[in-house]
């Protein structure tokens, strides 16, 4: 009980500053790293089809050690948890009622920031992947054995719903790992003028390099309905 009070005054029991807040921070960045290095991996794994269905059947072989195919599945679970676990703490970020959401929008509207009006975006992204990603999520931990077969079949029957929840994935994502960075990775300059382009910089690396993959996986998207 105390605990759940320190989290929401940011305050101990004692009048002390609480470390739980901190906590949950630190918790939130791991998480979504963890979370973005994996789709990273995964946008890899499902663009082996383009070099065909035996590479990508070799993946899922090299994946499931001595033919353990619920390997798979149990994997899907771990990461399905940290997705859990993320999403919960990311939701001390969201607005708390329609008021919040309606002052948080003007606030945007007139600062007319790019980082803010990425954050809006980060927040309408990860609300729908609470939904679209789970879903996803979910299909893998209770199915059956991956299968290339498997995959073109769902693929063709979800197509749409996969393109959709490419460009969530990527859109939150790409804008979580460059807000990570800024908040965990001091960046130094002479001048304010220095640091601003540092930060375009980095900012420019982390688009283009999920872009990047998204571009792949949308090439890949093309070969796997081309297989149905």
């Amino acid at each position: 009980m105390l605990g759940r009070i320190e989290g929401f005054t940011g305050k101990s029991i004692d009048g002390k500053k609480s470390r739980i807040m901190a906590l949950q921070d630190v918790a939130q960045s791991i998480s979504g790293l963890i979370l973005a290095c994996f789709m990273l991996c995964h946008m890899i794994f499902t663009g082996t089809i383009l070099i065909g269905k035996g590479a990508f059947e070799g993946v899922v072989h090299f994946a499931e050690p001595g033919g353990i195919y619920f390997v798979t599945n149990i994997v899907a679970f771990v990461i399905f948890v940290i997705f859990v676990v993320h999403a919960f703490l990311a939701m001390r970020k969201f607005p708390a009622n329609y008021a919040a959401y309606r002052a948080f929008k003007a606030h945007k509207m007139r600062m007319k920031h790019c980082d803010t009006t990425l954050w809006w975006f980060q927040f309408w992204t990860g609300f729908l992947l609470f939904f679209f990603a789970a879903a996803h999520i979910l299909m893998i931990v209770f199915g059956p054995k991956i299968t290339a077969d498997l995959a073109i079949a769902r693929f063709g029957q979800l197509h749409l719903f996969y393109f959709v929840l490419l460009v969530f994935v990527v859109t939150h994502a790409s804008i979580g790992i460059y807000r990570l960075y800024m908040k965990w990775i001091s960046i130094d300059g002479t001048t304010k003028a220095e640091v601003q382009r540092k930060r375009a910089l980095i900012k420019k690396v982390v688009f283009i390099v999920w872009g990047a993959f998204f571009l792949l996986s949308i090439i890949a998207d093309f070969k796997w309905l081309s297989l149905e």
